[in-house]
Formats: C-alpha cells, sequence, structure tokens
C-alpha cells in the first residue's frame, strides 16, 4: 500500500476520533495532517526498526549490556535469540514474528542490507527527503501542504533533496546555492539540465513549471559522461607525466653521482 492510499486509509479513522473527543475543527485537521504523514512512515519502518529494538532488547535481558540504536543496526542475532525477544505488539502472533526473524536471517536479505548501508554511508549528504515516498507522491503531498500549489516532476526532485515535503519552508527557486540541498551534487546536476533545457527550448524556460524531457535527460547523461571520461584521460595524462617527472629527477641524480665520482 502506498503511502498516499494509507493516508486516506488512516485520516477518516483519525477524524472521528478526534471529533469523539471534542478537538476543534482547526486543530482537528491540523492533527490529521501529522498524524498522516508520520503513521505511513513509522508502518513501514516497522520492519526495520523492529529488528534493531529486538538486538538492543536481547541485549539488555540477556547480557546486561545498553547498547544504542547505531550499534545495534550492525548487530546480527540468530534465530534463537531473536525468538527469546518476542515484543508484547507480536506476543499474540509468533507466526508473524517468525515471518520477520526468517527473513532477517536470511543471508541474501542480509548481503542487500549491508551493501545498501555501505552505499548510503557513500553519499556525501543524505540520498532525500523522501522517505519511503515515489517522487509523484511526494509531489501530492508537497502540493497538499501548499495549498494545491502545481508540483511538477523536476520540482518536485529539486525539492526532496531539500527538505520533507510536509516542511512549510521547503520551496524550489532556481537560483538557490548549492548549500541548499542536502546533497552538493545536485545543484550541479540542475544546473547541467537547465542549461540544456534553456538551450533547446528557449531562455525564458522555467525548471520549476515544465515537466521533465527525457531527451534533456539523456544528453545531460552524456554530457555527464563524456565529461566524467575526460577527467578520467586527464588525470591519467597527469599522473604519466608525474611517473615520467619522478624517472627523469632518478636518472639525472644518478648521473650526478657518477659524474662527481668520476671527478674524484
Amino acid at each position: 500500500m502506498s503511502q498516499t492510499r494509507m493516508g486516506e486509509t488512516l485520516a477518516p479513522w483519525w477524524t472521528g476520533w478526534l471529533e469523539s473527543c471534542g478537538v476543534e475543527a482547526e486543530w482537528r485537521d491540523q492533527a490529521v495532517r501529522q498524524a498522516c504523514d508520520a503513521c505511513p512512515k513509522l508502518i513501514t519502518d516497522m520492519h526495520y526498526e523492529a529488528r534493531v529494538q529486538a538486538v538492543r532488547t536481547y541485549y539488555g535481558r540477556k547480557l546486561g549490556r545498553k547498547i544504542e540504536k547505531k550499534e545495534a543496526q550492525t548487530i546480527w542475532l540468530t534465530e534463537e535469540q531473536y525468538m527469546e525477544v518476542i515484543p508484547w505488539w507480536c506476543a499474540t502472533h509468533t507466526d508473524c514474528w517468525e515471518y520477520f526473524v526468517k527473513r532477517w536471517c536470511n543471508p541474501e536479505w542480509q548481503k542487500t542490507h549491508d551493501a545498501c548501508q555501505e552505499q548510503r554511508l557513500k553519499m556525501p549528504g543524505p540520498a532525500h527527503h523522501q522517505g519511503n515516498r515515489t517522487l509523484d507522491e511526494y509531489a501530492t503531498r508537497w502540493s497538499w501542504v501548499h495549498g494545491g500549489q502545481p508540483c511538477p516532476p523536476l520540482k518536485a526532485w529539486a525539492m526532496a533533496h531539500k527538505g520533507k515535503a510536509t516542511s512549510i519552508e521547503v520551496d524550489y527557486n532556481p537560483e538557490d546555492p548549492p548549500e541548499a540541498y542536502s546533497n552538493p551534487t545536485v545543484h550541479s546536476r540542475l544546473s547541467q539540465y537547465t542549461k540544456m533545457a534553456r538551450e533547446v527550448h528557449g531562455s525564458e524556460w522555467d525548471p520549476s513549471t515544465e515537466d521533465l524531457d527525457g531527451e534533456i535527460i539523456m544528453r545531460t547523461q552524456l554530457r555527464e559522461e563524456m565529461e566524467a571520461k575526460l577527467r578520467e584521460q586527464e588525470a591519467m595524462y597527469q599522473a604519466r607525466l608525474q611517473e615520467q617527472q619522478v624517472r627523469y629527477n632518478a636518472r639525472l641524480q644518478e648521473e650526478v653521482q657518477r659524474q662527481m665520482q668520476s671527478m674524484f
């Protein structure tokens, strides 16, 4: 179930419950909005958070050692150990907990998990602020929070690298500097795309209102690949020059020493 669909499912329940509690309409709408934003993320993250909490619980109860979440994320228990710390919310549904445990203990799942974690650690900044939302869902949420303002794909992609869709401070400005984004490479990609799009569509082309152009994306990618190859070739050329210089200096030093020895 998508987060948008999940939010639509939760909203009526929250609204009815808040009405029964006598919450005023203006506060009720705000509370429902917050719940619809937070609950889907909590539900989709439950599978991962449950494993980390199980590790912390096992170390606390069985080993008498308190560990932080960051450390627990790197520790893997055995199936038997996971089964010793079934959380209260799953105590009457051990078959569900067993399903989680078998998945956590699957070598392929662990391998994928570790690979994704390593990839995230290599990033100079957060990948994005979409959470588990697709780009379309991020755009829909941002538009809803900002009074129905249109949010084309390029604008959504840019803002997803600036902050959460629910933040009223997040907006897109083509003139924003690199530090406005969570990852410095985002600014360069947007600049390259915008520059090429204006070469094709004219100087008045506005990235904040236009849809993505597949042809321009391909051209931008090709240009990035060509520039990367040129940088690689330049680096190789400089490395060869440096190596030749080192060899030349070594031969020169040997020749100087030989000449000095012949003089004496």
